[in-house]
Formats: structure tokens, C-alpha cells, sequence
């Protein structure tokens, strides 16, 4: 058996430095060049024109969308913005409008209604106020599953409640009806019992009425509501009510 040798001889050192393999890992040439740097060469440039591809793809969407904005500006006449089924779109105050402000006799405002609590920064050191956690707003516009709210009410509501609305830079957010927390305008009352009213309000389809509940239109229909009122259908002959 032959013996297995680990370091080359003289003559084999020679030819490695001749062929320019001794060390240096460049093993093969290619047009003048290492063939690991071919190989590195050509990845870096199928890298970048991967890179270029995408970079073309952004600035082609991006360009689309400026000239959408552009075009959306030009007239502004005939865009509307509209929340969807029970949402409302609302336009946040920067501070609640209705908290109490104390101030002393320089003019310096000491109490803030106790809705906005501050607290001492253990960065700074300073007294800081807290992110409110119930926020105040002016319903912009209303979706068509909503059933109270109107444009112009004063809505109070959680601020995990609202969702930002990215129109314009307008600061707008939308919460759902069923989120809002309180309401304030004028004839809230009024409003509130004509919703109910109609809530409660029956359709009455006059032909439908027996002429043997009342010699008379009006008090036809006055006996078949009573009816109703109990749990009494009225049926004809044919079976209908």
C-alpha cells in the first residue's frame, strides 16, 4: 500500500507558483479573470438588476399615484368621502371642549377638569401629561346603517374605538355608531323619540282591513290595531289576514 503524502515536493510547488494556483484559491482564468470572481462579478450584477427592476416598479406606481392626486385635485367639486354601513366619520378636537379650566389670578392654569392626568417622567423629571383616553369630536358625515348620529353632533368616544382615515391629511378617523359613548347637540330628546316612534310604527295596508270591524275608515283601522295589540290576527276566508 502506498504512502499518503500531505505536503508537495519541490517540483510540485513549481508548478503551482507557474500557474499562478499557489494560495490564492484562483484556480481557474477567464478572460483574464479569476473564475470565483466571474462568479461573484455576475451575481453582483444579476443583484442589481433585480434591485433596478423593483426600483422601476415603485417609481412607476408611485408615479401613477401622484398623477391621480394631481388629476383628484384639480377639481375637488365632485369628491366626497363617505364612512360605510355603521360607521361614522369624525373630526377629533385637540382638547375636549367641554372640560372645566381653573386658573389663579396671573392667569395661570392650574386644573384641567382632572380628564387629562399627568404624571412624573422618570426620563426628564418633569410633570407630563397623559394621553387622554376619551377623546371628543364633530361627526363629519355618517354611513347608511346608522341610525341616531347626524353630521354635526359632539360625540364622545374611547380612542381604541377610532380608526385613522388617511384623506388629505385631515385628521379624520372613523368609530362605529354602537362605539360612541355619548352625544351633544340641540333636540337630542326630540330625535331620540322620533326614532322610537318610528321603531314602533305599524304599517297598515287598508285593503287588507275587514269592513266588519267599523262602518268607517278611521275606525276600521282603529279596531284592527287594537287587535294586533292583543295577539289577535284577523283572517278572511281565503286565509289571508
Amino acid at each position: 500500500m502506498e504512502n499518503l503524502r500531505t505536503e508537495l515536493n519541490s517540483n510540485e510547488k513549481l508548478a503551482l507558483s507557474l500557474t499562478g494556483m499557489e494560495g490564492t484559491g484562483e484556480h481557474f482564468i477567464l478572460n483574464g479573470e479569476a473564475a470565483d470572481k466571474t462568479l461573484l462579478r455576475e451575481k453582483q450584477e444579476r443583484f442589481n438588476t433585480a434591485v433596478d427592476e423593483i426600483e422601476d416598479k415603485f417609481s412607476k406606481h408611485n408615479k401613477a399615484l401622484e398623477d391621480y392626486a394631481n388629476s383628484l385635485s384639480e377639481d375637488m367639486n365632485g369628491v366626497e368621502i363617505m364612512p360605510m354601513y355603521g360607521y361614522a366619520l369624525i373630526k377629533p378636537f385637540e382638547q375636549n371642549p367641554f372640560q372645566k379650566i381653573k386658573t389663579t389670578k396671573s392667569g395661570l392654569i392650574t386644573d384641567l377638569g382632572g380628564f387629562a392626568p399627568t404624571y412624573k417622567s422618570n426620563e426628564t423629571g418633569e410633570i407630563e401629561e397623559e394621553q387622554q383616553f376619551i377623546k371628543v369630536g364633530t361627526v363629519v358625515e355618517v354611513g347608511h346603517k346608522c341610525e341616531f348620529l347626524k353630521p354635526g353632533d359632539i360625540v364622545f368616544y374611547t380612542i381604541a374605538s377610532e380608526c385613522m382615515v388617511p384623506f388629505y391629511k385631515l385628521g379624520f378617523v372613523v368609530v362605529n355608531e354602537n362605539r360612541i359613548m355619548a352625544v351633544v347637540n340641540e333636540k337630542l330628546t326630540e330625535r331620540r323619540d322620533q326614532i322610537k316612534q318610528s321603531q314602533d310604527c305599524i304599517n297598515v295596508d287598508i285593503d287588507k282591513i275587514p269592513k266588519e270591524l267599523g262602518d268607517s275608515l278611521p275606525e276600521r283601522i282603529k279596531n284592527w290595531i287594537e287587535y294586533k295589540k292583543i295577539g289577535i290576527n284577523l283572517l278572511r276566508e281565503d286565509g289571508n289576514n
